[in-house]
């Protein structure tokens, strides 16, 4: 073939992030928001058809799954970068499906992983395998990272309202992840919380009870502040989100920058909050019916 397209969605943290990288359980979710990416053969060596990230590592990760000669990419996508929402995820299993597709060959779930896997490494050093994960398989899952390989359990989650707001600033996940590692073990107690959250609350999830869902964010969140990934304007978005009816709010992702995701009823309410003080938000729905 002389051209081909792959596509992934990106991802939500719902709770467990940090503690996901040491053993303990999260829960994530694709969202509807994703990425596309289009190949080309041409002659000259293999890169960027168009600027698309100001990342000097996206080059090196092209190459992770392409060969050094011959192919022009190009990549779209309505994911904030950087943001936690599993950008990086999406292009890595999008453009290992793309060089499936340019070679003919069928997509199989295990060289797909393993394309994702060389690309998460160039963006974050030692990432956990969720965000791929999700990304590969779509819906909600429960993730537990092991020596061998990971236990993803599909997790069928009732429909979920939610608000995610924009920081206005990246998070460095690499950095923040080795941060956390640097402050180990001293907050290993907080990582064993963040997991315990998890295993309270994901059976009620699948059972469609949402009611312990936003007290956990909320203890999820100052376990986060815990552990030295939030920020003051993280930590302000999540009490504004509260003040005006959400009945849980969160960072989401590696922290440092990026999202706050809140559970509200009222998703107007927060929305308007949100953006009159400046920040860019909007709606999704995880789970059934999303």
């Amino acid at each position: 073939m002389s051209t081909a397209t792959g596509h992934a969605p990106g991802k939500i943290i719902l709770l467990g992030e940090h503690g996901v990288v040491y053993g303990h359980r999260a829960i994530a979710s694709a969202v509807s928001l994703g990425t596309t990416v289009r190949l080309r053969r041409r002659a000259g060596t293999t890169c960027m058809d168009q600027p698309w990230a100001d990342d000097p590592r996206l080059q090196a990760a092209l190459l992770t799954v392409l060969d050094e000669e011959g192919i022009g990419v190009q990549i779209e996508s309505n994911l904030p970068i950087g943001r936690g929402m599993g950008s990086s995820a999406a292009l890595a299993v999008a453009l290992g499906r793309a060089r499936a597709a340019l070679a003919g060959e069928e997509a199989s779930n295990d060289r797909i992983d393993r394309d994702a896997w060389a690309v998460e490494r160039v963006f974050h050093g030692s990432p956990s395998g969720i965000d791929h994960t999700v990304s590969m398989s779509g819906g909600a899952v429960l993730y537990r990272k092991t020596a061998d390989a990971p236990q993803i359990t599909p997790l069928h989650l009732p429909p979920i309202p939610l608000v995610v707001i924009d920081s206005g600033s990246a998070g460095d996940t690499a950095a923040m992840v080795q941060g956390v590692r640097d402050r180990r073990p001293a907050v290993d107690s907080l990582l064993q919380e963040i997991g315990a959250l998890v295993e309270d609350v994901a059976p009620q999830l699948a059972n469609a009870d949402l009611s312990g869902l936003g007290p956990a964010m909320q203890e999820n969140h100052a376990l986060l502040q815990g552990i030295g990934v939030s920020n003051e304007t993280l930590d302000a978005l999540v009490d504004l989100c509260m003040a005006t009816g959400a009945q849980g709010a969160k960072l989401a992702g590696a922290g440092g920058g990026g999202i706050v995701i809140a559970l509200a009823q009222d998703r107007k309410a927060v929305l308007d909050a949100a953006r009159a003080a400046g920040f860019d938000a909007w709606k999704i729905t995880i789970g059934s019916q999303a």
